[in-house]
């Protein structure tokens, strides 16, 4: 493909996406994408514009609590980080890590701005778990017992033989309880 072929794509895209978030400005540290309002924190050099985050936004980053914005040879990229109270998330993709993304990921000295998401909408494809119990076809219910099997430690293992048995050129063991005489 040559340069003019994808450059072609990419304004393709951008006009397909022009049209799906619309920025609202409320004030200088408030604004919406489509009525989800979100919260300018720290803006350095002057990096923030609400058109563009509006044209780089994606529904996924409206689960982060933070999404941070970096400029790099024109082009913003977005990441979402959680909060540092966030209890089942990776310490990496905290917000208290910030620095160590700005130095490992972003071009040194790149405006970078930082926007705190005001309502925060939860997944909800958390995976389910199996109901521990199940209807009987008279009704009732059957509670299931689900038990780890695992064996004993060797050490705890009394009563027990080990025999090496050979068929052909494949060695099987077999442990057969011992008989007690």
């Amino acid at each position: 493909m040559n340069r003019t072929k994808i450059q072609d794509y990419i304004d393709k895209r951008e006009e397909q996406r022009a049209d799906i978030y619309h920025a609202t400005v409320e004030d200088d540290t408030h604004f919406a994408i489509n009525g989800h309002r979100y919260e300018l924190v720290f803006n350095n050099r002057d990096a923030f514009d609400a058109k563009a985050f509006a044209n780089r936004f994606s529904m996924v980053l409206a689960k982060y609590d933070y999404i941070v914005g970096d400029l790099g040879y024109g082009q913003l990229r977005l990441r979402g980080f959680y909060a540092n109270d966030h209890p089942k998330i990776a310490v990496d993709r905290r917000i208290a890590t910030l620095q160590d993304y700005l130095y490992e990921n972003c071009n040194f000295g790149c405006p970078y701005f930082v926007v705190h998401n005001l309502a925060v909408q939860k997944s909800h494809n958390k995976k389910r778990r199996r109901p521990r119990h199940r209807r009987h076809h008279s009704g009732a219910i059957i509670r299931e017992r689900h038990d780890k099997l695992t064996a004993p430690p060797v050490h705890e293992r009394h009563h027990q033989e080990v025999k090496k048995v050979r068929k052909g050129r494949k060695r099987e063991f077999v442990m057969r309880r011992r008989k007690e005489d």
